[in-house]
């Protein structure tokens, strides 16, 4: 802070300051002082001025209260911080007496204050202080202080290893800030925390892992000054171990990202080589082990391989690093720089082939890896396309954030195979092809369905166009971008999830006409015939599907009739993806029989839904009407209903699931209706009509014994989806 003002000679300055300083700083005071008149300026500088922890000031205690109960009104000072003894004049006597010494002084010339270091004093003791004024007679002001013990400790493990933390725990009778220094063998600082010391408790200061050595670490309480000591830590050398996990043996497609599982023991970095100058190709990479948890998954790039992309090795757990220290042999060589002193482009793959790989403890160079710890192996082999199919999920879903196992769980459920998707659903391309993560890691990085969509670097595109543009006429392409497709890559399954969010989409014409009602659309998936993906060919897959109207209906459209019974269930149809969320409004049209009822359920995988409502508080013949809200939204048109009689309660005269003869009811005699031919089953039945002997009119669609087909197709369409390979 800065102070102005005029002085005198012989005048004592006081300076105020922002905060505390505590006694392990160092305090320098600038004087800048303006001679009178015109004179110059000069500058006094102050250094090393002391610091206290304690004032002991003049007048502070009743010296009665002093004389009377001496070590009840003392002050606490801690043993070893410097103590204040602060009078009221400049240059005042005193003596400090104890029982182990006598000590009389005076505070100087233009001071008040006299500095005294505690730890000359011993603990447990009560001292007073007699402050007598400038002529030593006119003042006979008394205070007293007691002296404790600050308690400072610290203790460590005095023989760790270089891959241990470097630990120490501090302690203190009293609150406060401390310092704790980390020193080498040569007493240089190697590194320093900060921390609050609490009263009574161990706090740890804790360093991270050094090279093998002997150390210290001082620990000093900035209140006091008190410094401490550990014994001389001794930091040894552990010899650690890394390998790869399994058998060390990696198969990819080529093009696709191979991922290497190094392990580590003892030790957080490795040297990881991958092919041999005998294979044309050495890359040479170092791995750590970032959280320590014995593991780094390395992801190799064999499409990028050879080139000079920035993500030719990266790791799979952000917590990790890696680094591609070099690339060499004849298949990297091929691509050096040309005559104009420019890399040429990259134009070629790695071939399929076994390459080696080896692991080395360390980061070390290339050629201190001909004694490795771990050798292993990468099979690169040959990469197909396979195919596309078509799948449909609800509007309401969010496929902007999901992984391959999120879309596993939705099959059966929310994701159906199909060949309609209704507009503003989803639809879900499944593209199996091995061989292009590479390439998409390398166009897009973290926007993947962008970089498919735009081409992957050049060597396969998604698009999707009419199917039946006319004749003579060139197809019109839907426009995509990564405002309305999302990615869920799965490429250890070399299928790759591309859902296109159908709400508003418009084909690439100078009309920018929407897609619409009846529109059939092809899904085309290429790889290019002059990229290096492909050979000479372009290999394309198809996969084909329409679009149509978002429709539902209730029971055909016909008439609905319930009992005034719970349990009463309405069925319909909807072209609307599996999965989505329907509700049936169903409210009274009779003004003196008012009702409301709002029974939900979800879509199945069939297109069907089937709601139950509990109509047993409404009045047999009360008319209503029931209407559709899907995903909130109304669809079709209402359909008329009406509330009938209830089925009477069977009597219970029989307790035992054994019905006698005196109980008819209990004892139900089979029926066309209580037992469905195969020919009722295969049609959906039509409206439930009175009196037909059923507990629970039915008035569903593909209900009954169909249920076990049902699941049939459910399992059918899991295992279709999740294949890794398909005869197409």
């Amino acid at each position: 802070m800065s102070q102005s003002g005029s002085i005198t000679a012989g005048q004592r300055i006081e300076v105020g300051l922002d905060g505390d300083v505590t006694p392990n700083q160092n305090l320098t005071i600038d004087l800048n002082v303006q001679g009178p008149g015109d004179s110059e300026s000069s500058e006094l500088i102050v250094e090393d001025i002391e610091t206290t922890a304690t004032s002991i000031e003049e007048g502070e205690t009743d010296t009665a209260e002093v004389d009377g109960n001496t070590q009840g009104a003392a002050q606490l000072v801690y043993q070893g911080e410097p103590v204040a003894l602060v009078g009221n004049d400049q240059g005042e006597s005193f003596t400090l007496k104890g029982d182990d010494v006598t000590i009389q002084s005076d505070t100087g010339d233009n001071s008040r204050v006299y500095t005294y270091d505690s730890d000359r004093l011993s603990t447990g003791e009560t001292y007073t202080v007699n402050f007598r004024g400038p002529d030593g007679t006119s003042s006979q002001d008394k205070e007293a202080f007691n002296v404790t013990s600050l308690g400072l400790s610290v203790s460590t493990d005095t023989s760790i290893t270089d891959g241990d933390a470097l630990e120490a725990d501090a302690t203190a009778n009293r609150d406060g800030p401390a310092v704790a220094e980390l020193l080498d063998d040569d007493g240089d600082t190697v590194d320093t925390i900060a921390k609050n010391l609490r009263g009574g408790q161990d706090v740890t200061f804790n360093f991270t892992a050094q090279d093998a050595g002997n150390y210290t670490v001082e620990v000093t309480d900035n209140n006091t000054g008190t410094t401490v000591t550990t014994d001389t830590i001794q930091v040894n050398e552990v010899d650690g171990e890394v390998g790869f996990e399994g058998n060390g043996f990696v198969t990819e497609e080529v093009g696709d990202v191979a991922r290497v599982p190094v392990e580590f023991d003892n030790t957080e970095k490795a040297t990881l080589v991958i092919g041999s100058e005998d294979q044309n190709y050495v890359a040479h990479v170092h791995v750590e082990d970032g959280d320590g948890d014995g593991e780094a998954t390395v992801l190799f790039n064999s499409y990028a391989a050879g080139s000079d992309y920035d993500n030719i090795v990266d790791v799979a757990d952000d917590d990790d690093s890696v680094s591609l220290e070099s690339q060499g042999g004849d298949f990297y060589d091929d691509y050096d720089t040309n005559e104009t002193g420019y890399r040429e482009e990259w134009t070629s793959l790695l071939a399929t082939a076994d390459y080696d790989m080896n692991v080395s403890v360390g980061h070390v160079s290339l050629s201190e890896t001909d004694d490795p710890d771990a050798v292993g192996g990468l099979s690169l082999q040959e990469r197909s396309t396979e195919g596309i199919s078509t799948w449909t999920a609800p509007r309401s879903d969010d496929y902007s954030d999901l992984e391959a196992a999120d879309v596993h769980e939705r099959v059966g459920s929310n994701l159906t195979q199909t060949d309609e998707v209704a507009l503003q659903d989803y639809a879900v391309h499944a593209i199996e092809a091995s061989g292009i993560e590479g390439a998409m890691e390398v166009a897009g990085g973290s926007d993947q369905a962008g970089s498919l969509i735009y081409s992957a670097d050049g060597q396969a595109k998604f698009y999707l166009e009419e199917s039946n543009p006319g004749p003579n006429a060139e197809p019109d392409q839907v426009v995509l971008n990564p405002g309305n497709t999302h990615l869920v890559p799965d490429a250890e399954n070399d299928t790759y999830y591309l859902a296109v969010d159908t709400d508003g989409l418009t084909y690439d014409n100078t009309d920018s006409t929407s897609v619409s009602d009846g529109d059939e659309l092809t899904a085309n998936f290429s790889v290019y015939g002059h990229s290096d993906l492909s050979g000479d060919d372009t290999e394309s897959v198809y996969g084909n599907y329409a679009m149509t109207d978002r429709t539902a209906e209730l029971n055909d459209g016909e008439d609905i009739s319930v009992r005034a019974q719970a349990g009463q269930q309405i069925s319909g149809e909807t072209s609307v993806a599996p999965g989505s969320d329907v509700t049936i409004r169903i409210r009274s049209t009779d003004t003196d029989e008012p009702f409301q009822l709002t029974p939900d359920t979800t879509v199945t995988e069939n297109g069907t839904f089937t709601v139950e409502g509990d109509f047993s508080d409404v009045n047999a013949g009360t008319n209503f009407s029931a209407s559709i809200r899907v995903n909130g939204n109304e669809l079709g048109d209402s359909v008329n209903g009406q509330v009938t009689e209830a089925n009477e309660t069977p009597t219970e005269t029989n307790e035992t699931a054994t019905p006698t003869e005196t109980n008819e009811t209990a004892t139900p005699t089979p029926t066309e209706t209580a037992t469905p031919t195969p020919t009722e089953t295969a049609t959906p039945t039509e409206t439930a009509t009175e009196g037909d002997g059923d507990d629970t009119p039915s008035a569903t669609e593909g209900e009954g014994p169909g249920f076990t087909a049902v699941l049939a197709l459910v399992a059918l369409v899991a295992a279709a989806l999740l294949a890794v390979r398909r005869d197409n």
